[in-house]
């Protein structure tokens, strides 16, 4: 038998004797209340038969001191007072002795000799007239004198005939009051010392009971210290929930250690996680906790889908701080035979497993990215590669002084945000086109830092500093970036074959430059082969699939490389995200399952002019006055008075995005504004014309290089 059983069958016999006392010792109580009633009643009417014995002789004894007081002619008031007195105490006891006693036998011959007596002491003491009448002789008998003493003498004979027999017979009715009384107080002294008897016995086993109980209490509070001492020792979080989800008395001390807080009794499971969770998470976990009472819930199988395998938690760390914990619940019902009882919860804190898994995730994808990086860099023209970093050392140096601008308005920060952003965006959109996508992410992991502080009401300082250590990060990345580059390029010098490699190849321009020679300066048709395979990227990434068309980028002037580069980038983003539709979707539009991208550069008669042209989705007005107002870029009563050129006017906005998810691509509302504002800078012009459902197309105009040199001056 189980200890729950052996303690609740020793409850139960306990339970029993005790009940078995209290009913016997009521028992007697009861039994001995009646008893002592009847004894006090006996006791009482003994009193008053003994007290009745002297009245026979006492009236007759009255009667004859009457009558001597009417033969005197003596005052005879006194007497007949006396008598009246004598003769209504007696009857006044005879008739309590037989109100009390009804069935006594014994009563009933007094009684009946008593009865007897009525008529002859009735005209006795009913007397009230005057017994004598005086005279000059003296004092005689009156007529109601000698009446009343005729009445006297007939009972003074009848009281001495008859006093000795109603003596006799009240005599033997005391006697038998007295046999009663005495057997009443025996029996009271034999059910007082039964019960006595009884009351020891069920006290000795009461006593031999709590023995064999107290030795199993000290059993169980050893189990029960041992128990504590597990709760105490454990580093896993125990605890029961009942079946209203609400813990028991008995938890692990290690859950004070995870949850800061050391009262769980009572505590509901929701109100345990109700301020380290989110709602939803909290919402999810309670209906879980619901299914597991269920009859038909399978264990196995809820723990497939337990949304608290890992849950991470903010708890305080003890000092004022906050910390970040990973703790993993798990729950094994409790059955018993009327079915779940209880719900046992384990918790475990896998802060240092989870952190560990992360740094080994981190390790491993770190090594993946230096790989890629490093293959990446293989197939890149070593100058092209020292170039951008160059350009991005300057570009996330630049980002640090804004960051440093002193600033006290909301607006100020603002400014500095929108810097910081254009800057980091196209460091990323090179970093894209070159491949480099370990550099990519960081520098994405910026922006999703400076969206966030964009989101906020109010901007501070305070809100800056975490870019600080990221941009640190970024900075030595850079440099781990360029060590690499340097290293593949002394490979390249000292491998057998750069001696034969052509003049004009990859391998012998690192030469050229180590030997001091000009190196010649980069072409824009450098920049073809960049844009197809970010085009193949793009493709993959978003499930698209499109081909580009690049021609005149050789006649590119080197002034405007960077700015045409920079377009190129993000109009081909452009086009990969918003314009090329899915191959489903362009086939249920009669379109080819692929789409195409051009992009012509040539001379105009006004200067340059660039050409990109997609053959997507096109772009519809009211999508684009849609998400203005979405993004409070614009109100509903604008929207509404703005015609179609001014709504494609708003693709350029800062801000401006009709994406909602954010992805390395799209979404940050950062890019054709950069576009606008690089073209604006050289005095150049942008447009935009566009057909639903059938093409989109950017026309840039660019001035005479002489135009714009003179602008730039200007």
């Amino acid at each position: 038998m189980t200890f729950a059983g052996t303690e609740r069958r020793r409850q139960l016999v306990t339970a029993g004797i005790g009940t078995a006392l209290a009913l016997l010792m009521g028992t007697v109580l009861i039994m001995g209340f009646r008893l002592a009633t009847h004894m006090r009643a006996d006791i009482v009417s003994l009193q008053t038969a003994s007290s009745l014995q002297a009245y026979p002789e006492q009236i007759a004894g009255q009667l004859n001191a009457l009558r001597d007081r009417l033969e005197v002619r003596a005052y005879a008031g006194q007497s007949l007072a006396d008598l009246q007195d004598t003769v209504g105490r007696f009857d006044h006891d005879l008739k309590r002795l037989q109100a009390g006693n009804p069935d006594l036998p014994q009563l009933a011959q007094p009684l009946r000799l008593w009865r007897q007596y009525s008529p002859v002491l009735e005209p006795v003491i009913s007397f009230s007239g005057q017994p004598y009448v005086d005279s000059d002789t003296g004092s005689t008998l009156s007529r109601e004198g000698r009446e009343h003493y005729a009445a006297v003498k007939q009972a003074q004979r009848f009281a001495a005939e008859n006093a000795h027999a109603l003596r006799q017979q009240l005599t033997v009715l005391a006697a038998s009051l007295q046999r009663a009384a005495s057997n009443a107080a025996a029996s009271l002294r034999a059910l007082l010392a039964a019960g006595v008897l009884a009351a020891v016995v069920l006290a000795a086993v009461a006593a031999w009971f709590q023995f064999t109980r107290g030795r199993h209490e000290r059993a169980a509070r050893e189990a029960q210290e041992q128990t504590r001492d597990i709760l105490r020792t454990v580093r896993e979080g125990f605890f029961l929930l009942d079946a209203d989800y609400r813990i028991g008395s008995v938890w692990s001390e290690a859950l004070t250690r995870m949850f800061n807080r050391k009262d769980f009794s009572g505590l509901s499971f929701e109100e345990l996680l109700k301020d380290l969770v989110p709602p939803a998470t909290l919402a999810t976990a309670a209906k879980y906790i619901k299914l597991l009472w269920g009859d038909r819930a399978h264990e196995n199988l809820m723990k497939t889908i337990n949304p608290l395998g890992q849950l991470e938690i903010t708890a305080n760390d003890g000092h004022g701080g906050k910390e970040t914990r990973y703790l993993q619940f798990d729950f094994h019902r409790v059955t018993g035979a009327e079915g779940v009882r209880h719900v046992l919860c384990a918790v475990g804190d896998i802060t240092s497993s989870v952190l560990l898994a992360r740094e080994l995730q981190d390790s491993q994808e770190s090594a993946n990215s230096q790989l890629d990086m490093m293959l990446g860099m293989l197939h890149l023209d070593p100058l092209q590669l020292m170039s951008f970093l160059d350009t991005s050392e300057t570009g996330l140096k630049l980002v640090n002084a804004i960051m440093k601008e002193p600033a006290r308005s909301d607006a100020e920060f603002r400014r500095k945000l929108a810097g910081m952003m254009r800057e980091l965006h196209s460091i990323k959109g090179e970093a894209s086109i070159l491949n480099l996508r370990s550099i990519a992410s960081r520098v994405h992991v910026l922006e999703d830092m400076l969206a966030e502080c964009r989101k906020k009401p109010e901007l501070t300082g305070n809100d800056f500093l975490p870019m600080v250590l990221k941009l640190d990060e970024l900075l030595a990345h850079l440099r781990g970036v360029r060590e690499m580059g340097t290293r593949l390029t002394s490979l390249r010098e000292t491998a057998p074959s750069t001696a034969g490699a052509p003049a004009g190849s990859a391998a012998a321009q690192p030469a050229a430059a180590a030997s001091g020679g000009v190196t010649p300066q980069r072409r824009a048709e450098d920049l073809a082969p960049a844009l197809k395979g970010m085009a193949e990227r793009l493709a993959a990434d978003h499930a698209k699939q499109f081909s580009l068309s690049v021609s005149g980028l050789a006649d590119v002037p080197a002034p405007y490389a960077a700015t045409i580069k920079d377009c190129l980038i993000q109009m081909l983003r452009n086009a990969a995200v918003h314009g090329i539709e899915t191959p489903d979707v362009r086939r249920a539009h009669t379109k080819n399952a692929a789409g195409s991208v051009r992009v012509d550069f040539r001379r105009a008669a006004d200067g340059f002019e660039l050409l990109f042209e997609d053959d997507g989705a096109g772009i519809k007005p009211e999508t684009l006055r849609s998400a203005a107002v979405l993004r409070q870029l614009i109100t509903a009563e604008e929207a509404a008075a703005m015609d179609t050129r001014t709504s494609m006017a708003l693709i350029f906005r800062p801000g401006f995005s009709t994406r909602d998810e954010v992805s390395m691509d799209a979404g940050r509302g950062v890019g054709m504004d950069v576009v606008a504002r690089s073209v604006y800078a050289i005095g150049g012009k942008i447009g935009v014309s566009t057909h639903p459902g059938k093409f989109t197309r950017f026309r840039i105009v660019l001035p005479p290089i002489e135009g714009a040199q003179s602008t730039a001056v200007a």
